[in-house]
């Protein structure tokens, strides 16, 4: 193989940290694409390399093989975990590529968060501050930007409580809406959930428990703990903000109480049956104390952890093991939990097409998609279903961020799908259906089609990716 030509001088001389661009020419290199070179032209190798070397910078390792075709000059960007083994997928004289790759990139450095100062409670703003958890995977990205705008719609009422708002990433590496949404990015502990992983929830309370060590945590009395399928529809009253040593909540009606593999693997913390029964609620959306949060996010954490082993708890518990944790981590805390389900006066969130009604809720949980038949039953109507946003945002199929059908207007015998007993869809219940519609909409009226801090999706969907 050759050295680089002098059509690369330029990044030769670039930051030496990011690696030296070293073209091999008739050669061709495997790795996880990054950017599609279908659809990615550059002038030369050397642009090529730099286009790669370029999505290294700001804690990236996000690139680390090229590969350039001077005919069609089509730019593959790619990543390979296993770098220093890595052989070439083809070389030899009849092979048209020019490739290169980084064996020397240094991992990007866990970021650091200024410090709590150890303010009390009295010495906070009386206020909400939203804290939503993600892993920055792309389904889960598209869902943030709706719902940090739905937040920020509400938050500009007149009065309004919510005045701060973080998400709480829990990555390897920033992503694509790090300028976009006020985020502070945590080492996941499960390192594999950057690109995949069964349970990337089991990261979320430790995530939260290392925020609520930081100064962020501060900024008011309260926080209100979010999910990315959350959606703001309007501003909560003060009500919801309990003195310490309280918390309010949503009932989860799935939750038991006495669940008895979480009473078996946890017994000295459950104690005898005397203490009472842990909350059946979960961690969001509860509205906790900043100092309350901090007793019991370490323990929520130790308890996510504690249902990972042995298999037969993890399988018992199932997807609900961080809910439980939470409620046990609160139980022993001394935290008391106030909750309601869905449509009461004092509800704080709904979940459409499940629930009835809004009662005061000022959530609504996107959990199930609704599916609207004619009065036959069989007939579809129209749907929304968030997985078929699995691919976020960028080129693939559906997935622009454009604004959603409106569900058709309600009539007597409209059905929900077969998974609803019962099927038929009261006026309210339409009702509430629609008000989700309405309100992400008004929040992709309300957002740029490339994420804030990009200059193209191109860009952005590089950060984006894994």
């Amino acid at each position: 193989s050759s050295s680089s030509s002098s059509s690369n001088n330029n990044v030769l001389a670039d930051d030496a940290s990011l690696g030296t661009c070293e073209a091999h020419e008739h050669t061709e290199y495997w790795g996880a694409v990054v950017l599609n070179g279908d659809n990615h032209k550059t002038e030369d190798a050397g642009k090529c390399c730099d286009a790669c070397r370029n999505l290294n910078r700001a804690s990236g390792n996000r690139c680390n093989v090229w590969v350039y075709n001077p005919n069609s000059k089509a730019c593959w960007l790619k990543f390979e975990k296993n770098i220093k083994e890595m052989k070439p997928a083809n070389s030899g004289a009849g092979v048209p590529w020019v490739a290169g790759k980084f064996t020397d990139l240094k991992p990007p450095k866990p970021p650091q968060h200024p410090p709590a100062t150890g303010k009390r409670y009295e010495d906070m703003p009386r206020c909400l501050h939203g804290v939503m958890t993600s892993s920055g995977n792309a389904y889960m990205n598209w869902q943030s930007r709706i719902m940090y705008q739905t937040w920020q719609n509400h938050a500009s009422q007149p009065g309004s409580i919510m005045k701060a708002f973080t998400r709480v990433l829990h990555k390897g590496r920033d992503d694509e809406l790090m300028v976009e949404i006020p985020t502070m990015r945590f080492e996941p502990i499960q390192t594999h959930c950057d690109s995949w992983c069964d349970y990337p929830v089991a990261d979320r309370s430790s995530a939260i428990a290392r925020w609520s060590q930081t100064s962020d945590s501060e900024t008011c009395s309260h926080i209100v703990m979010l999910e990315t399928d959350h959606v703001i529809v309007k501003s909560p009253p003060e009500s919801i903000l309990l003195p310490p040593g309280q918390a309010y909540g949503f009932e989860f009606t799935y939750i038991n109480v006495n669940h008895p593999t979480m009473r078996s693997h946890f017994s000295e913390e459950y104690g005898d049956k005397s203490k009472g029964i842990i909350p059946r609620t979960g961690n969001s959306p509860t509205v906790i104390t900043a100092e309350d949060l901090r007793k019991v996010a370490p323990k929520w954490a130790e308890f996510v952890a504690r249902t990972e082993q042995p298999e037969n708890v993890k399988k018992s518990l199932g997807w609900l093991r961080d809910m439980y944790a939470y409620d046990l981590a609160a139980f022993v805390s001394g935290i008391k939990h106030t909750f309601y389900g869905a449509g009461k006066p004092e509800s704080i969130m709904a979940q459409p097409p499940a629930d009835e009604e809004l009662g005061g809720a000022f959530i609504l949980h996107y959990t199930w998609g609704p599916e609207i038949y004619d009065v036959d039953g069989t007939t579809m109507l129209w749907k929304f279903d968030k997985r078929a946003y699995g691919g976020g945002q960028y080129q693939r199929g559906p997935y622009k961020l454009v604004k959603l059908e409106d569900p058709p207007p309600w009539k007597e015998g409209l059905k929900l799908q077969t998974f609803f007993a019962p099927r038929a869809i009261s006026e309210n219940k339409h009702a509430l259906i629609a008000m989700l519609i309405t309100e992400i909409n008004a929040a992709i009226d309300k957002l740029p089609r490339v994420p804030k801090g990009h200059d193209s999706l191109e860009e952005a969907q590089m950060w984006a990716s894994n």
